[in-house]
């Protein structure tokens, strides 16, 4: 079986894809894959370290709220149409997976002209709006929540987010030493949660004596790095990244995990067994406040709405 796969973007539709083809290399190894993302975008450094074999595509982001940043894209979105098009004819997949993001657009619009079956993937109970368009032409798309499928144009089958194996092991032990927090924002990092962290570090490496990871994004990493040097002696507990490929191996060594609530966030942490304090982004019709309902229902996350989210708040929720 020939299967084509595009998304990404942000790690959010990377993952789950990635966790796709994990599966089917294991259930189906004859069959050949194929990733096409976005050029220049995380896909272009975090696929190739899966093994799975690479295509981009230029790709332009629709911007809904500010529309005047639109304009690269009439003149981007034909040549993406025309690279996905060649893509599926020199490939000739036998099926195309979506898991969402503006780069698998083009591939799946492709895909449907060509006559090939098209399968989406859908990891927020408010489906993104790649996803509700594109299911116009899909076959099935695979959800993470039931209510999805009310804004969907195709058959929805209740999956579950897929997620890598590599979250799917289990602790073997609990070394002694002092708690462990790792601090994530997405792939692309998440201001508002640095600006809270960076206003509580004080207090949560001092009074609570605690280690912190924390994924800062890009834009942020130098301004925390800088912040780390002069915290004096307890900087030495703070360890901030831009961003680590390796997110499982960082997973099962915390105690607990700050985050926003990106649905294969949350997917992959929880399938690890590890506590989560969730920040809900505002962005994007607030489908991150729906993802949470869940976890928060059933004991395994702790919520913070995003405009209560500063300095005093979080040293709050991490003291109790």
């Amino acid at each position: 079986m020939r299967v084509l796969i595009s998304g990404g973007g942000t790690g959010g539709h990377l993952f789950p894809a990635i966790a796709v083809a994990q599966a089917l290399s294991q259930s189906e190894p004859d069959s050949t894959l194929l990733y096409v993302g976005r050029r220049g975008g995380i896909e272009e450094r975090v696929v190739g370290h899966y093994g799975v074999p690479l295509q981009t595509i230029v790709a332009a982001k629709l911007d809904m709220e500010n529309l005047w940043r639109n304009w690269p894209v009439p003149f981007v979105l034909p040549r993406a149409l025309i690279q996905s098009a060649r893509i599926v004819r020199r490939f000739r997949p036998d099926v195309v997976l979506g898991t969402g993001g503006y780069v698998s657009a083009p591939i799946v619009l492709a895909a449907a002209a060509f006559r090939v079956p098209v399968v989406l993937q859908e990891q927020n109970a408010l489906p993104g709006r790649t996803t509700r368009l594109l299911s116009r032409v899909a076959r099935v798309v695979a959800t993470a929540y039931p209510e999805s499928a009310a804004h969907l144009h195709a058959k929805a089958v209740v999956t579950g987010t897929p997620v890598r194996k590599d979250f799917w092991q289990r602790r073997a032990n609990f070394p002694t030493r002092p708690g462990r927090l790792l601090i994530l924002g997405g792939s692309q990092g998440a201001h508002r949660i640095n600006e809270a962290v960076a206003a509580a570090l004080p207090d949560v490496l001092g009074r609570l004596g605690v280690e912190v990871w924390h994924q800062t994004g890009e834009r942020d990493f130098q301004r925390m790095d800088a912040l780390r040097t002069n915290l004096g002696p307890p900087g030495s507990r703070y360890h901030p990244f831009a961003f680590d490929e390796e997110l499982a191996r960082m997973v099962y060594s915390a105690d607990l995990v700050l985050s926003r609530a990106g649905a294969g966030t949350i997917s992959e942490v929880s399938a690890a067994g590890i506590p989560m304090v969730l920040v809900p982004g505002p962005f994007a019709g607030g489908h991150q406040r729906l993802n949470v309902e869940p976890y928060q229902a059933a004991g395994a996350a702790l919520t913070i709405p995003d405009a209560e989210c500063d300095g005093p708040r979080l040293t709050h929720e991490l003291s109790d």
